[in-house]
């Protein structure tokens, strides 16, 4: 699959996720440590704007403790990743050294983190999980797990549960036991 496309129908499906929030459901918990569901989606629009800036060579990312969430959560991610979006489709942009894997995986697990939050059911396209998971194996280290860093510990997860279980055990979450 292409990577922009992969990237756009994960944009496409975390909005989705956002359309309808309600002041309330901002407060929830996530599965990510200390994050509640409005703090969630503030990192998954500053990391689209840190990544458009960074593409662009243009703008000066906003500061990690900026509230980029305003009141229309949706909207703001939209626009946040339309623009990151339209700057990674520009000619050149890909030529220039960045992770797009990075923005891929961050922003698709995070998608499942809010599916998780707000206690909806979300199935991420197999294809998508599993490109991530392959990307996350490949990038993912004892280095970059534990207290203060970017993941938890692999929790374990059978290797014949769905894709996206074994993505977000990967990762560090408790797959969602959709039986209870």
């Amino acid at each position: 699959m292409d990577p922009l496309e992969m990237a756009q129908q994960t944009t496409n499906g975390a909005a989705a996720l956002m359309d309808g929030l309600k002041p309330e459901d901002l407060a929830r918990p996530t599965p990510c440590e200390g994050w509640d569901v409005r703090a969630l989606i503030n990192h998954m629009i500053g990391v689209n704007a840190r990544f458009a800036a960074a593409v662009s060579r243009e703008g000066t990312p906003p500061d990690a403790s900026a509230d980029l969430v305003g009141d229309d959560p949706a909207a703001s991610y939209r626009a946040a990743a339309q623009k990151t979006m339209a700057v990674f489709r520009a000619p050149g942009a890909l030529d220039k050294t960045f992770r797009l894997g990075v923005f891929f995986v961050d922003q698709l697990q995070h998608a499942w983190d809010l599916a998780q939050a707000l206690g909806r059911s979300y199935t991420l396209d197999p294809a998508l999980a599993t490109a991530a998971l392959e990307m996350s194996r490949q990038g993912i280290g004892p280095d970059r797990r534990g207290p203060g860093k970017p993941f938890g510990d692999e929790v374990p997860c059978s290797e014949d549960a769905p894709i996206q279980d074994r993505l977000a055990a990967f990762l560090g979450r408790q797959p969602r036991d959709e039986s209870s």
